[in-house]
């Protein structure tokens, strides 16, 4: 199931790190946020009666000479833009601009992905950092953080073109910024419906039911339960409501009702709070009473997302990543995209972040305000939402779900605030959620028995000890 888990959010971080740096399409890190729109976006032209900028503003200081300076840029893949598509090659045009502008070299560094925390740290306390800018992997940014290893970066964002809340979620729940972003995409899970299953059961779809705001946790239940039946009277479901993995089901859930599996504001495993156990306790009725998830068999991680493609389940929570390859030419019914329904607790819908992969850099960077306007000027601020509805448009279906993607009426927002990527958080909820399937354990009970070693593997990473036993 780790395996599993892994290829779900490196994946998700991958795609993230090639829109903010390489790209410029769409994806998102991380990644749990409300949608962000670039300043440089949101600043409005003067009106006429306006002196013009260029008559009132200070002459602006010349950028940077660093003298030939190579710039290291580390990725757990080769992000050097080489294909011939529009976004690498204007990738490939910022990079030169790039160069020009601060006299640098630009080169990118291909870092093992477990590798990625061990070689910057070593190379910090060798006093030789392996390179400028790092992205780092899902959760080590914890550790690094919380031991000095990386660079405050405050004082260098002053006057940047990410948005403030963007910048603010890089705190990671700390006093200080050390994490780069450049924009997080509006959402990035939600639902994916079958329109013909739908339409033979004479019901609303989810996007009509969202349309009338009366898309819901009791409103998609309605759903699952008339469209899990035995069609050929054999005495055996052959259709089902639902389709998932318990340990994805779980998060979109807890999200969707206003709660959090972790909160880094306390560092504190709070998924024992009232909105969240309300979700455990939705969820483990929907496995054990309502049974309306088609089991899985053997593959919790595969199983879904094919019954899905096989037109054998009406509904499937997941990922915006996993359509091109999970959905797309694998789906002979007319589907579309909506949001995670509402739970009782929450005023709009929510989608979770729970990843931690971020850019940083290491502590012992020369010029690290430079090197932070470098890396500003390598991202697309002025086309990553062109070029997100673009690979929408590429992917879904019909207008609606692209409208949903994109979160056009601003229905949706991304989780700050409860990340628990690589702090061993969600490992212990999931030994809980895996045995609802079987219902041999109730919510109450299974949270109250893993709430505590979930918060110890927090502290134990928060605390460093988790890297002092790796050494």
């Amino acid at each position: 199931m780790k395996q599993l888990k892994k290829k779900s959010s490196a994946w998700f971080m991958l795609l993230t790190a090639v829109v903010t740096l390489v790209t410029g399409c769409s994806g998102g890190n991380n990644a749990s946020a409300p949608a962000t729109t670039p300043a440089a976006e949101a600043t409005q032209a003067p009106a006429a009666s306006e002196t013009p900028a260029a008559a009132t503003e200070a002459p602006k200081e010349p950028a940077a000479n660093l003298n030939g300076r190579e710039i290291r840029i580390s990725h757990w893949w080769d992000a050097t833009p080489v294909g011939d598509s529009e976004a690498d090659e204007l990738a490939r045009e910022r990079i030169k601009a790039v160069e020009e502008k601060y006299n640098v070299k630009i080169k990118y560094l291909n870092t093992e992905y477990w590798s990625t925390a061990e070689k910057l740290s070593s190379s910090v306390m060798a006093s030789d950092p392996f390179a400028e800018i790092v992205r780092l992997p899902d959760g080590f940014i914890w550790g690094l953080m919380h031991g000095g290893f990386l660079t405050p970066l405050d004082d260098y964002l002053k006057d940047s073109l990410i948005d403030q809340s963007v910048i603010d979620s890089m705190r990671f729940g700390g006093d200080k910024v050390y994490g780069l972003e450049s924009w997080y995409s509006p959402n990035d899970s939600g639902v994916f419906y079958n329109k013909r299953i739908f339409k033979e059961a004479g019901l609303k779809d989810p996007q009509q039911l969202m349309d009338e705001d009366n898309w819901n946790w009791n409103t998609m239940l309605d759903a699952a339960k008339k469209l899990t039946i035995d069609k050929n009277g054999d005495g055996k479901m052959d259709q089902y409501g639902l389709a998932g993995a318990h340990y994805v089901i779980s998060e979109l859930l807890i999200a969707s009702n206003g709660g959090k599996i972790y909160d880094e504001a306390t560092q504190k495993a709070v998924f024992d709070s009232p909105a969240s156990m309300e979700a455990l306790n939705f969820l483990h009725k929907l496995y054990t009473q309502d049974k309306v998830f088609k089991p899985n068999e053997g593959n919790d991680w595969e199983d879904p997302a094919k019954y899905f493609g096989e037109g054998t389940v009406a509904m499937y929570p997941g990922g915006l990543w996993e359509i091109e390859g999970r959905i797309l030419g694998k789906m002979k019914d007319e589907w579309g995209y909506v949001y995670i329904p509402k739970g009782p607790q929450a005023d709009k819908y929510y989608d979770p972040l729970g990843q931690t992969a971020a850019y940083a850099i290491p502590k012992g960077v020369k010029d690290a305000d430079t090197i932070v306007k470098i890396w500003e000027d390598l991202q697309p601020f002025d086309s990553w939402q062109e070029n997100r509805r673009l690979s929408m448009e590429n992917i879904l279906p019909d207008e609606a779900s692209i409208a949903n993607a994109m979160n056009d009426e601003d229905k949706v927002e991304r989780v700050f605030g409860g990340r628990y990527g690589g702090l061993g958080v969600k490992d212990q909820l999931d030994k809980v959620t895996e045995k609802f399937l079987k219902g041999e354990i109730t919510p109450s009970t299974g949270v109250a028995q893993v709430i505590g070693t979930a918060q110890a593997a927090a502290k134990k990473v928060l605390s460093g000890e988790q890297d002092k036993e790796k050494k």
